[in-house]
């Protein structure tokens, strides 16, 4: 298989390290020092910036910020044979499937749950997506041939793939990852002074914000396309607060007992059904 890997970050290499030594593996990035760092460690087998590296790939994985991709594989197409597939790893769908179907005829969005809040090539590894499952997100005109390769593809790297439509998968990220990395961004707004006090923080406040220290690029570009959906979920959470602030301020402490246990109770249920 001959593979292009467009964005050499945590993802992108990690994808190239799983497939080392079954593929013919070209990396495109601008940074020339992971492109340096692949090759040195024979992660990939040519690199460089330019995107008519691409050409002769029988697969090309786009995985640079979801505010990028419409416009790399813009530059990309216009060097692939008529049959390559192109995928991406972005965060959010809709938009991007959109756009670069009506650019491309064999394109298939993919969504890897595998990130971490470290970026770059030297956070990547070769098992990131063992175990881990990958959202496929087909459009209406997305043909099977293309969607077949590209499950392949995932499964090579070791992931459990599952398919969803595009605008589900939005909704469905807005809630249990967008959301709560912007409450953990927003949650550093009020720690200003914290460093003062570092020896007290206890692992609720390490756990809460662990995910504040992700690539804010990443994340700037994710909640910018995502922003319907994530703004219906604030002004829900918002209410939610302010419920919580009422019966507090009125000293209501069953009602306040009875909440808590609630939400304790679906949490401890949402993981149970999980194992």
């Amino acid at each position: 298989m001959k593979l292009a890997v467009v964005g050499l970050g945590l993802i992108g290499a990690s994808v190239a390290k799983a497939l080392a030594g079954r593929a013919s593996i070209t990396g495109i990035d601008r940074d020339p020092g992971a492109v340096k760092k692949a090759l040195d460690q024979g992660v990939i087998s040519r690199g460089g910036s330019d995107p008519s590296l691409a050409r002769g790939s029988e697969i090309v994985v786009i995985a640079v910020p979801v505010g990028s991709i419409v416009g790399a594989a813009g530059d990309l197409i216009p060097h692939l044979d008529a049959n390559a597939v192109i995928t991406d790893t972005g965060s959010t769908k809709e938009a991007i499937v959109r756009a670069i179907d009506a650019l491309w005829p064999c394109f298939v969005g993919s969504h890897p749950i595998a990130g971490k809040e470290n970026p770059g090539f030297g956070a990547s590894q070769p098992d990131l997506f063992s175990g881990k499952v990958t959202i496929l997100t087909p459009g209406a005109a997305t043909r099977n041939s293309c969607l077949q390769r590209v499950r392949s593809l995932w499964e090579a790297c070791g992931s459990k793939v599952v398919e969803m439509d595009p605008v589900q998968h939005d909704g469905l990220m807005a809630r249990i990852s967008h959301m709560p990395h912007l409450l953990s961004f927003a949650s550093m707004g009020l720690a200003h002074d914290l460093h003062i006090h570092r020896e007290l923080l206890g692992a609720g406040f390490r756990d809460f914000t662990r995910i504040a220290a992700s690539d804010p690029v990443m994340w700037r570009d994710i909640f910018l396309a995502n922003r319907e959906q994530l703004l219906e979920l604030v002004e829900s959470y918002i209410r939610e607060l302010e419920a919580m602030a009422a019966i507090i301020r009125q000293g209501r402490s069953e009602e306040l007992e009875e909440l808590l246990r609630g939400y304790s109770s679906l949490r401890r249920e949402l993981y149970a059904s999980a194992r």
